[in-house]
């Protein structure tokens, strides 16, 4: 039965009935949140002896001595006769007091300090009054102290999953979170979720997995700020392939602000060309063209752009011209040289700061590359840029050349 039935029954208010159980004069069945707040379950036997209580708290008998009771039956002689001399005391001392009392003119006014002075020669036989003072401020204070600490630690890795999540979506133009992030999110939130879910339980021994679960989410919450909410980047990034948001790049790149990019790749990508057909129509004909970028922040950046597609001969002469014509012009004006390396089917003018091209990548680094296949005819505009101390490997290095 739970505590507002009891209360009903009992009629003992809920605080009184929790009052009890605090000085553990009966012991009812509980589950606790994660809060700490116990649910309470009553048996008859409780009901029975709540009532019991109570008819002996009418009588006087203090709290120590109805546990002293309970504990110990035999002390009940000795207790008994302490709250009959107790009672006693105090029926004595209410006659005294009435008895002085009626000595005192019924029709007359009194002033506080007249009537102080009236008593004060016969109250030296009276015990002085102990008020009621109401304690345990620092017990209710340990305990909101207890209560906050402990919804914080629970939910605060939750709310930071969201910042980050939230966060990520405005940082970034196409969010996506590497899987092994995925599941650590999952795993930082799942000793709160436990811990919620402890609560409903009765286990014995859950009191100690509580504990254990808490100190989990703190780990949780230290590993959501210092992984999650300070270098963004280590565990997700901003990445496409899709040809029609070329050039598209995140707003905070240094791609944006790149004069030797904006020549190098082409205003518009060339991924379809508009065929006449026998009929005298029209179809667009999409070419195999490919598209990536991936854009990297944390405590500095990291980005890649890349894109491939085929030309007509006289188009592609024509490309490989002006692009020659760009790299020349860098070297000479910008002090940018460059190198020719032919890599497979494709020939590779590259300009690039950092170990030298087509080795892996152990320090910062920045890679224009400009890749011809004649005998097909393709041709690959590469970007690689970063800051980040060799943290990843130029997408480059992982073409098929």
């Amino acid at each position: 039965m739970k505590i507002k039935a009891v209360c009903e029954l009992t009629e003992l208010s809920d605080r009184t009935i929790r009052y009890y159980i605090e000085e553990q004069l009966i012991y009812p069945t509980y589950t606790e949140n994660y809060l700490g707040r116990k649910s309470f379950d009553f048996s008859q036997e409780d009901i029975d002896l709540l009532k019991n209580i109570s008819i002996l708290r009418r009588f006087d008998f203090t709290i120590e001595e109805i546990r002293g009771i309970l504990n110990d039956a035999e002390k009940s002689k000795t207790i008994i006769q302490d709250v009959k001399n107790r009672n006693s005391q105090a029926l004595a001392e209410k006659q005294f007091r009435q008895s002085i009392l009626s000595q005192i003119e019924d029709n007359r006014i009194y002033t506080v300090a007249e009537l102080a002075r009236k008593l004060s020669t016969v109250c030296e036989g009276l015990p002085k009054a102990e008020e009621k003072i109401r304690k345990g401020f620092a017990k209710t204070l340990l305990s909101v102290i207890k209560t906050a600490f402990t919804f914080l630690v629970v939910w605060l890795p939750v709310a930071a999953q969201i910042l980050f999540f939230l966060v990520t979506l405005v940082v970034y133009a196409y969010p996506k979170f590497y899987p092994e992030t995925v599941v650590y999110m999952l795993l930082s939130v799942l000793p709160s979720l436990l811990v919620v879910f402890l609560s409903k339980t009765k286990w014995e021994q859950k009191k100690i997995a509580r504990t254990a679960l808490l100190v989990l989410c703190a780990v949780s919450l230290l590993c959501s700020y210092v992984v999650f909410i300070i270098p963004i980047g280590f565990i997700a990034k901003s990445e496409t392939t899709d040809i029609i948001e070329y050039r598209d790049v995140d707003a905070d790149c240094s791609a944006n602000k790149d004069p030797f990019f904006s020549e190098l790749f082409p205003v518009s990508p060339h991924y379809f060309v508009n065929e006449q057909q026998p009929d005298g129509n029209y179809k667009t004909v999409y070419l195999d063209a490919h598209y990536y970028y991936r854009y990297i922040l944390s405590f500095d950046y990291t980005y890649d752009i890349y894109a491939q597609w085929p030309l007509g001969k006289e188009a592609f002469d024509k490309e490989v011209s002006r692009v020659q014509a760009l790299y020349e012009s860098q070297a000479a004006e910008h002090n940018r040289a460059y190198e020719i390396i032919h890599k497979g089917d494709y020939t590779c003018l590259i300009a690039y700061n950092g170990d030298p091209p087509f080795e892996s990548v152990t320090d910062n680094y920045t890679y224009y590359i400009f890749a011809y296949d004649e005998a097909n005819l393709i041709v690959r505009y590469i970007l690689c840029d970063s800051l980040e101390n060799g943290v990843d490997q130029p997408y480059y290095l992982s073409l098929d050349w």
